[in-house]
């Protein structure tokens, strides 16, 4: 490619992406003023449930309820050891979501309960299971109410857990491993969202909810992903859209210039395609898995 040609493409990417990509990427803060609602209008009745939210069933409530609350369970620990093809990533890209290993007695893992009317109980559970089709079961444990007191209220609680042998369990061996899922939540989007918005709305969540609680795993991720976004997202989506800036050039002869509606046309494409949700994930996983990342 002749000096003019890289210059050109230098240009183009200056001017119209150098600022989308270097800017800092927001993510949708999920609202957590649902907790400790109590519904006065709707009666409980000793036939109501209690669901327990640990990943996106914190922030994400899509169901009634008439009753949240802060608290724990006890022998689990909460670890991003599921594959997600059907929210946070796809079959081709799975994103990684949370599911609960068996732990020790003492071990805890914090989030949310929340109470279902008896009369929304066989829409609620049909809605949940739909939601957690992809691997997820429902079990029923102890509930614990947060902060800790030895008088504090115990109930029954189910919960969905996605164990291992399921189709999309990623608990064994180097997908285990702490870079490994980074890398996944790094460059994976779905219907739901990019993996970033879940991982980041999970950590929010909990550090509002529950201040002097360390989950450490939670706290490993954040550390590597945030490691990836700031070393090396800027430079790897540099290359990838000088490389479609070429890809767009080329396509339309030698003979162009800048002020070609032509060339006008195909750049405000590709500028249209960088405001969409999973643009950075689309172009990061192009780069990274294109044979030519160094």
């Amino acid at each position: 490619m002749s000096n003019k040609s890289l210059h050109q493409i230098d240009s183009i990417y200056n001017e119209l992406f150098r600022k989308l990509v270097e800017s800092v990427e927001t993510v949708n803060v999920a609202d957590i003023q649902h907790l400790n609602v109590n519904n006065e209008r709707t009666v409980a009745s000793e036939n109501d449930i209690w669901i327990f939210g640990y990943g996106s069933l914190m922030w994400k409530v899509d169901f009634p309820y008439i009753d949240c609350q802060s608290g724990y369970i006890c022998g689990y620990l909460r670890r991003f050891y599921q594959h997600s093809i059907d929210h946070r990533g796809t079959k081709i890209r799975p994103g990684r979501v949370v599911t609960l290993i068996k732990a020790e007695l003492t071990d805890r893992v914090y989030g949310l309960a929340y109470r279902i009317a008896v009369k929304d109980k066989e829409n609620v559970l049909k809605h949940l299971d739909y939601r957690e089709k992809n691997g997820y079961q429902r079990c029923e444990v102890t509930f614990h109410k947060f902060p800790d007191d030895s008088k504090a209220e115990t109930f029954k609680i189910l919960i969905y857990i996605a164990t291992p042998g399921n189709e999309s369990w990623a608990g064994d061996g180097d997908d285990a491993s702490v870079v490994k899922i980074a890398e996944q939540i790094f460059t994976s989007v779905g219907p739901s969202g990019t993996n970033r918005e879940y991982f980041f709305n999970l950590l929010h969540t909990m550090l509002a909810l529950f201040p002097g609680i360390k989950d450490n795993h939670l706290l490993e991720i954040d550390n590597e992903l945030q490691r990836l976004i700031v070393t090396r997202e800027t430079k790897l989506l540099e290359r990838a859209l000088k490389k479609e800036i070429t890809l767009t050039l080329h396509s339309l002869g030698n003979n162009i210039t800048l002020k070609d509606d032509a060339v006008q046309g195909q750049l405000y494409q590709l500028i249209k395609h960088c405001s969409k949700v999973g643009w950075r994930e689309g172009l990061l996983v192009k780069e990274l898995y294109s044979g030519n990342e160094k």
